[in-house]
């Protein structure tokens, strides 16, 4: 594989020539495999060995696998942290060849790491760690600019052709165990990257929004962003492509989007560059390298390690540890190897516990389950609210006057159970049982007994869509982090008179239900826990409703009310029971299951099948969703824009988004991503959703809301509040209905509870749009079973409680030891690897 040529880079005449490459094993192990040169990588050598010859004779190395070929090697990007780039950029030779050797220590240190911690072979005993990893750097120092801006300092790309295993074997790399380990050795290198610049005298500081990463003291994040132009321009012009097309540009076509991407006057000598850079960050601020002037304040690492290892789930294994010591370790000044010895404190502490089972938590978040689980269980014994028949009757007479039918006798029983004494009481509800309803003559017969009800739930359009289907709750409902800021701030008061109704309660993570139930259970208040196990899991860390269920009188309820259509209850239940091969069959059977060779095909399918449901149905009534990224939603959003964009369904003129460059038209659905005050009236919840009826380029847009009709002003300064609203990810379509439903699934992130909700959305079926290249199989029928098998794998969360500790003496009296142990989620599926010299990117 031949290193790029000068698109990508520049030498020191301003001339296009090929980057520099250099091998990063050992003399020794070269010279095994047939390479005498080593003093630089050649095409030729890297290339033969890729193959699996030896260069200096071509014999093979590496034998056929059972198709009758040899697999190519990976390439893994790793990119130094921006801030690291503007300080080489800007700096003197010195500086820069400073800043390049700490560079390539970290790339060095890193590949030991990955050697030596990555299962890259098997041998007779399965997946080991290699004896030796044939890899070869290459280093982008510079992109082309765009728009008659300045090119960006880049990254340097580790291509690893081949493995020597213990025994001396040479054999291919495995790419799948590198792919899972790539958040891990990501960190490791930015790690070792930031230990090297404190050692030049510049400061650290963590970065990020999710503070991953790290930054050079001195350098803004608007200098950073002026310094990235580049590759957003291109990954921009790209999206825009498959958004016109409905495809993937070809190599020629992406070589012209990027050709028109760049300037049209490049620097063509050293000097120029180097004045275009030193102008660039002076319009900014940032007159010449930010001095070496020490470190940030060194970040409390441990509490901070403890905290974030559980933002996403309450159990994680050695691995999440080593990699959240990692990423937390620029800023509290350690070095990797500091960091991986001192998390081992953590467990000797007791602020990590090992678990019974092997994986660990955390005390803070076992102490956050047992306070919640205590509460519940002391509400639960303590009758407290007087609720009659008469109130109860007479509101259930009111729903169903409203309905114009009866409640059937599961309702009916709920109802009871939810207006019961007990403080606390929960409702399991199977998808499209009447929740709604069920909650409507709770709170109506609560009111009636003289009480205050609230309506809350974890999502903003949850909130709106629970006031809408329990009128009840109308004008009482908010999301659950405002009732509790309001609770912390004296704006709303919590007493023996007041209800909480919690929606989709199984959504709502620990920190948050902790938030919300210590006020709740002090202050005398109720709770009415609404929720599903089997439905998508909360974001954070949760997984608590089903044993709070248990600890609360509960009620279920598993009549299907959406959907009328016998065969799709089953297909239903199927899912949500675990046996997807039975509501596949269904799917195919009515043509309701498309296959297309690529996923950018089955999104161009799905968001065409999209526009023509919306047209006839209205695009409130179709829900298109994905399980994938919010990159696979931009594209949906984008690929549905682009089809009404040339049927003239919307305005000529647009107005632009400054955060993603995306254009905006009168006719455009757009739905909001956090919410937005309105002075003297209602705020907008994150993920309302409505329609762009007039727009100015001064003034902004205004958007009628969905449901209401209200019309609503967003200001130029708060057009990143909004994204385009005709697809979005599945999360934010748990607990609609719809009368269609389109969804785009099969990929790795596919699961049992996403396939659950995404079946059960609509009351007239659901189109699924998958992709041939991501699933296993010789044909159709084969990668049905495949799509099956991933829709078995469950993401549920799990609660540390449900594991009792490893060593219950540092934890005495945790109650983790004499509960029922439940049953363990299935492991999540791994990404698919990647294909032959697709890149893996691993750096900041």
């Amino acid at each position: 594989m031949a290193p790029d040529r000068g698109d990508y880079y520049l030498g020191a005449d301003g001339a296009p020539a090929e980057a520099p490459g250099r091998w990063l094993a050992s003399p020794d192990a070269l010279g095994r495999v047939g390479i005498e040169r080593t003093d630089a990588v050649h095409a030729e050598d890297l290339r033969a060995l890729m193959e699996g010859r030896r260069p200096d004779t071509g014999e093979w190395l590496r034998s056929a696998g059972p198709d009758g070929t040899r697999a190519g090697g990976i390439d893994v990007t790793l990119s130094a942290p921006k801030s690291v780039s503007v300080v080489w950029a800007l700096g003197d030779p010195s500086t820069r060849a400073a800043v390049e050797a700490a560079h390539h220590r970290a790339v060095d240190a890193v590949l030991g790491y990955l050697r030596a911690t990555v299962p890259t072979t098997v041998d007779a005993s399965g997946p080991a760690v290699a004896g030796e990893l044939h890899a070869a750097e290459f280093v982008h120092t510079t992109a082309r600019g765009v728009d008659g801006r300045v090119p960006d300092p880049q990254h340097s790309h580790v291509v690893i052709a081949s493995v020597e295993r213990r025994d001396g074997a040479v054999a291919a790399v495995r790419s799948r165990p590198v792919l899972r380990a790539a958040r891990e050795v990501g960190a490791y290198y930015r790690a070792q990257l930031a230990h090297e610049m404190r050692g030049f005298g510049y400061g650290i500081e963590q970065a990020g929004n999710d503070e991953r990463y790290f930054r050079v003291l001195g350098v803004g994040e608007e200098i950073e962003r002026a310094f990235s132009r580049r590759t957003e321009e291109v990954r921009r012009a790209a999206a825009e492509f498959r958004a016109r097309t409905g495809r993937e540009p070809e190599r020629g076509e992406l070589r012209a989007l990027a050709v028109r991407t760049r300037a049209t006057k490049v620097p063509q000598t050293r000097a120029e560059l180097d004045r275009a850079w030193a102008e660039g960050a002076r319009s900014h601020g940032l007159e010449g390298v930010p001095p070496r002037a020490g470190d940030a304040a060194p970040r409390p690492w441990a509490s901070r390690v403890a905290e974030r290892v559980t933002e996403r789930r309450a159990i994680f294994d050695d691995r999440e540890l080593r990699t959240m010591t990692l990423e937390q370790a620029p800023g509290a000044g350690l070095a990797p190897e500091q960091a991986l010895s001192a998390r081992h404190d953590l467990i000797e502490r007791g602020s990590v516990l090992a678990l019974a089972d092997g994986r660990l938590t955390t005390a803070r978040m076992r102490a956050l389950e047992r306070d919640i689980e205590e509460r519940f269980a002391r509400m639960g014994r303590e009758p407290s609210r007087a609720m009659g028949p008469v109130e109860r009757d007479a509101a259930i007479a009111e729903v169903e006057e409203r309905l114009g039918a009866s409640l059937t006798a599961e309702q009916r029983g709920a109802v009871v159970t939810l207006t019961g004494p007990e403080r606390v009481t929960a409702l399991i509800g199977q998808a499209g049982t009447g929740k709604g309803v069920v909650i409507d003559a709770a709170a109506r017969a609560e009111l009636a007994a003289g009480r205050e009800v609230h309506g809350i739930a974890v999502a903003g359009r949850t909130a709106q869509q629970l006031g809408k289907a329990s009128p009840a709750l109308a004008g009482r409902v908010r999301t659950l982090d405002s009732l509790a800021a309001a609770i912390e701030h004296g704006e709303i008061t919590i007493d023996q008179r007041t209800t909480v109704f919690l929606d989709e309660a199984g959504v709502g993570d620990t920190e948050r239900l902790a938030r919300l139930v210590r006020p709740i259970e002090e202050r005398g208040g109720s709770i009415v826990a609404i929720g599903d196990g089997r439905q998508l899991p909360s974001v954070g860390a949760g997984g608590m409703f089903e044993r709070l269920a248990d600890a609360a009188p509960s009620a279920q309820l598993t009549a299907v009310q959406r959907t009328t259509d016998p065969a799709e209850q089953m297909a239903w239940q199927a899912l949500r029971d675990g046996d997807p091969a039975a509501a596949m069959a269904h799917y195919r059977a009515r043509g309701e299951l498309g296959f297309a060779d690529t996923r950018t095909e089955a999104v161009d399918r799905a968001a065409r099948r999209y526009v023509e449901l919306s047209r006839e149905l209205g695009h409130d009534r179709v829900a298109l969703m994905t399980d994938a990224s919010n990159a696979e939603v931009d594209a949906l959003n984008l690929r549905v824009q682009a089809l009404r964009e040339r049927d003239r369904e919307l305005g000529g003129e647009s107005v632009g988004q400054p955060g993603s460059g995306h254009r905006l038209h009168a006719g455009d659905r757009v739905t909001w991503t956090e919410t937005m005050p309105v002075a003297g009236e209602r705020r907008v919840e994150n993920g309302a959703r409505g329609a762009v009826v007039a727009l100015d380029q001064a003034a902004g847009l205004r958007v009628a809301l969905d449901g209401s009709g209200r019309e609503v002003a967003v200001a130029p300064r708060e057009l990143d509040r909004l994204r385009l609203g005709y697809a979005d990810h599945v999360y934010r379509h748990q607990g609609a209905t719809v009368q269609r439903a389109v969804a785009v699934t099969g990929g790795w992130q596919t699961s049992r509870e996403g396939a659950y909700v995404e079946a059960s959305r609509a009351r007239e079926g659901v189109e699924w749009h998958v992709a041939r290249d991501e699933l296993s199989g010789d044909d159709d029928a084969a990668r049905v079973d495949q799509l099956a098998a991933q829709m078995r794998v469950s993401r549920a969360d799990e609660p540390s409680l449900s594991q009792p500790l490893a060593h219950p003496a540092r934890a005495p009296g945790d109650p983790g030891q004499a509960m029922h142990v439940s049953r363990l989620a299935a492991t999540p599926s791994p990404q698919p690897a990647p294909a032959i010299g697709v890149g893996i990117e691993v750096g900041g």
